[in-house]
């Protein structure tokens, strides 16, 4: 088989999967740290990951892949909240490393601790929810310190090539390590560990920690996307499973969108 036909087909997809997300990061920061939060909580780099699984796995595979992401949400919204919690009083290694390690802790911890199904998919997230919620409360969005540092040269390089090792290992290897691994390393926070790295560098952890609270109540969508990807991808097939999937996703942070508009009018209407 020629090199081309493998590296080529290879370098498309990581870098239209790169592309998505630098431009999904770049607009969460010209939005400041709600909108910043909602944006990067869409599937920006979930969603090219599966759409590019799609095209090299039957429907089987797609739908075990989305259970597996299902369960490994749980280590996502415990990454969340506790970047709420760090970001605020450590600099910006220690909270990516800290809030990394967790991640990675927690879902080995989960793919190790059962055969999972989906009741126990379901019933892990509402748990993960309730504690990350509980521990996010102290937490009150403020308004966006001024910036601590213009924008770098390898800003956006760095981004891209991030997605990118992200993207190429999950296609790669996905024949290799089966659905549930898959799954696993397909919801990998790439998108939102790029956006801490840059909010601490230029505008301080506080903003992180505003960024990601409004990530926090984004992400049911995309718990939402993933339950709705599962069981559709059998009966109906992985394209219209995935369609449907990113339009739950969109229709989430619509409303929530939605909602912050009508509380701040609320806000205003009662000053």
């Amino acid at each position: 088989m020629p090199l081309d036909s493998v590296l080529l087909p290879l370098l498309i997809k990581v870098a239209a999967a790169a592309l998505v997300v630098v431009i999904a990061s770049i607009a969460s920061e010209k939005a400041g740290p709600f909108f910043g939060g909602v944006i990067s909580s869409l599937p920006v780099s979930t969603g090219p990951a599966y759409v590019l699984l799609a095209m090299e796995h039957d429907d089987g595979f797609i739908a075990g892949s989305a259970l597996s992401s299902l369960v490994t949400n749980g280590a996502m919204i415990l990454y969340l909240v506790s970047l709420v919690r760090i970001a605020p009083r450590c600099g910006m290694a220690a909270t990516v490393l800290i809030s990394s390690a967790l991640w990675i802790a927690v879902a080995i911890a989960l793919r190790s601790a059962a055969d999972w199904a989906l009741p126990g998919a379901i019933l892990l997230n509402l748990a993960c929810y309730a504690l990350a919620y509980g521990l996010a409360r102290a937490h009150r969005e403020g308004a966006a310190p001024p910036s601590k540092a213009g924008p770098r040269w390898y800003d956006i390089p760095a981004r891209a090539a991030l997605v990118g090792v992200l993207v190429a290992t999950v296609t790669s290897l996905s024949h290799v390590i089966g659905p549930t691994a898959t799954g696993i390393a397909a919801i990998y926070p790439i998108a939102l560990t790029s956006l801490t790295v840059i909010l601490h560098q230029r505008m301080g952890g506080g903003t992180v920690a505003a960024a990601m609270r409004s990530a926090l109540l984004t992400n049911p969508g995309l718990a939402l996307a993933l339950l709705t990807a599962h069981l559709m991808a059998g009966p109906f097939g992985r394209a219209v499973a995935l369609t449907a999937a990113l339009l739950v996703s969109l229709a989430w942070a619509g409303g929530l969108l939605v909602w912050r508009a009508r509380r701040m009018r609320r806000a205003v209407q009662a000053g």
